[in-house]
């Protein structure tokens, strides 16, 4: 019974680890230059890694940098926006101040007419009063003197 069972299998048994041997040689082949593209693949995946984190590096700076110019154009921002509210207080002063010098200007206005109304006014009477003040000092000095 034996010498059958290895008569029978012994031959495919024996073909079969042949095959595996043969075959596990060769993939050894294969996969030593296998290897050498992974050496490669690996060495350029490193590269793209270095790069990536250089770039984050550089990325991170920006970032920064960006993060500070923001801050500072908000501090100008809040610089201007306090220049703004004194300017327009200083404006309504000046408003406050302009109207008060045309309420000046409106009272001397009234009171120069007023002025030349009682200048014109005494101005025809001296005109008027002189003459005929000097004639009535005539006529009774005349008639004193008589």
């Amino acid at each position: 019974m034996k010498s059958n069972f290895y008569k029978k299998y012994f031959p495919p048994l024996t073909a079969v680890v042949s095959l595996f041997a043969l075959s596990s040689l060769f993939s050894q082949a294969a996969f030593a230059q296998d290897f050498s593209s992974l050496d490669n693949d690996l060495a350029q995946l490193e590269n793209l890694i270095h790069d990536t984190i250089a770039n984050t590096e550089e990325q991170q700076r920006l970032l920064e940098d960006l993060k500070q110019n923001l801050a500072e154009s908000g501090n100008l921002i809040d610089n201007y926006e306090s220049t703004i509210a004194e300017q327009e207080n200083l404006l309504k002063d000046l408003q406050t101040q302009l109207n008060a010098m045309s309420e000046t200007f409106k009272t001397q206005s009234a009171l120069s007419a007023k002025y030349e109304r009682n200048s014109k006014f005494w101005r025809n009477f001296t005109l008027v009063a002189i003459p005929v003040t000097a004639v009535i000092s005539g006529v009774f000095g005349f008639a004193l003197a008589k």
